[in-house]
């Protein structure tokens, strides 16, 4: 048998998560710990760190009892994501059962195939965009849903599971990262540091376009390797079992009540785009329209209601694994709080960023962030937690509170393809049946590229003195 090399020894993700939330606790019988005071501002509803208040607390370290008690307690801070991944699969599990989607995405498939003008990576290409267009409105945890549908198209073009995991983690990761209305970090950071909310977007909208072109050139151009040698697919060897077409292209048409089911599911992507860019509506409201659309579903298909929790129980059972790592990871930003210890970590990463050049601090910035991100995972949580600190140091560097934005918006979001403590996309992996390390061999080609080009508009803005409008 052929020798496995180091880093083709990844463990099972619970034990990458936990081993984190482990080393996590033991810094915090390390590590000093600290706190910031906190006030909320006026036209805020949340409390925010108020700069230069950093001072000493009692230490409380998370013993070994302690950090298993983490666990169930970052389920419960992630219950209301846990709960929309559950509800959702249980939704998709009825519309597969119905045999609609497949049959309406292999419909347009065969006709891509069949088409002279469109080739597979132009259609990969509309894809990345239509995703990441998604992206740019809703969060990655509201995009779950759509990994069926992205691998499906993935598979049906002839590449293998990872070209379709990275239309919905490419695309509409990169729609999210870079995207200009990013409620949960640009928003929270605009209010934050006192910006009129999403200014400054023209600049946002030129790095988003090129953000989203260079995602859809890389997923091509591996797509188009896997193609002319499978050997070469990072996912190979992986089963696709239930995933993907279960008869040629030529076969499919819609039957009977098929079209009806369709027009059902894209009305709930229709209200979950308008609840959530229009009437201000995030994961619980989402959760209730997946159950109202997974129940019309089941009802315009002829199913019996015994049928239609079947459906939403086996759903929720697919999903337990996924609830599992979501709660893992979130167990550390859990050890870190219990330990009081995160404001620690907030200040002594900031304190370099002294003394810097402009342009250096602003790069600074994106990778101090970055590194902060893994252990805060929510996009407002880390506004709230380092904005307060970094926007004051930027401005004294010379940094617009616009570039500061900026370069926090980078290394918010763009560690997201990478970071084993983004529940939302490693629920996603597992949806798709892809290994975590194996994505993350694929995350990397997108990560890195994204950060150089992030560099290059961080730059831009910090020599335009980029301003709010």
């Amino acid at each position: 048998m052929e020798k496995k090399k180091w880093y083709q020894k990844m463990p099972h993700t619970y034990i990458i998560l936990f081993g984190m939330a482990f080393i996590a606790a033991i810094l915090t019988w390390v590590l000093p710990a600290g706190a910031f005071e906190r006030a909320i501002p006026e036209g805020m509803s949340r409390t925010v760190i108020v700069p230069g208040t950093y001072a000493s607390v009692d230490p409380t370290p998370v013993s070994l009892w302690k950090l298993f008690v983490a666990i169930p307690e970052g389920m419960i801070a992630a219950g209301n994501i846990i709960f929309l991944i559950m509800l959702s699969t249980g939704c998709f599990y009825i519309v597969n059962k119905t045999g609609a989607l497949e049959s309406g995405v292999g419909m347009v498939l065969r006709k891509v195939n069949t088409s002279k003008k469109l080739s597979g990576t132009a259609a990969i290409w509309i894809m990345t965009f239509l995703f990441s267009l998604l992206g740019v409105i809703v969060g990655p945890e509201i995009q779950i849903p759509f990994v069926p549908i992205a691998v499906t198209i993935g598979l049906g073009l002839g590449y293998d599971l990872i070209t379709g995991l990275a239309l919905v983690i490419g695309g509409g990761g990169v729609g999210f990262a870079l995207g200009p209305i990013n409620a949960s970090v640009i928003g929270t950071s605009d209010a934050v540091i006192g910006l009129p909310t999403f200014s400054g977007q023209g600049l946002r909208w030129v790095m988003w376009f090129c953000g989203t072109c260079l995602v859809a050139l890389i997923i091509s151009l591996y797509a188009k390797k896997v193609r002319a040698n499978p050997a070469k697919s990072l996912a190979k060897g992986i089963s696709t079992e239930g995933m993907g077409f279960s008869k040629p292209l030529d076969c499919y048409k819609l039957e009977g009540r098929q079209k009806s089911v369709l027009a059902v599911l894209l009305a709930i992507l229709v209200v979950i785009i308008i609840g959530a860019s229009k009437l201000g509506w995030y994961l619980n409201e989402m959760s209730a329209v997946f159950v109202i659309g997974g129940a019309l579903v089941g009802i315009v298909a002829g199913m019996k209601v015994n049928e239609i929790m079947d459906g939403f129980a086996q759903g929720a059972k697919n999903a337990a694994n996924i609830a599992l790592i979501v709660g893992i990871a979130r167990a550390i930003q859990v050890v870190l709080e219990s330990g009081n210890i995160m404001d620690t970590v907030i200040y002594y990463l900031s304190a370099p960023l002294q003394g810097m050049s402009p342009i250096l601090a602003a790069i600074a910035i994106t990778v101090i962030v970055g590194i902060v991100h893994l252990l805060i995972p929510s996009g407002s949580g880390i506004a709230v937690a380092m904005m307060p600190i970094i926007g004051p140091v930027a401005m004294t560097l010379g940094l617009t509170a616009q570039t500061a934005v900026l370069a926090f918006q980078v290394g918010a979001t763009i560690p997201n393809f990478i970071l084993p403590t983004a529940g939302a996309y490693i629920a996603m992996c597992s949806i798709a049946n892809v290994p975590v390390d194996k994505w993350w061999k694929f995350g990397w080609r997108l990560t890195i590229p994204l950060y150089v080009m992030s560099w290059v508009f961080v730059v831009i803005a910090v020599l335009i003195n980029y301003g709010p409008f």
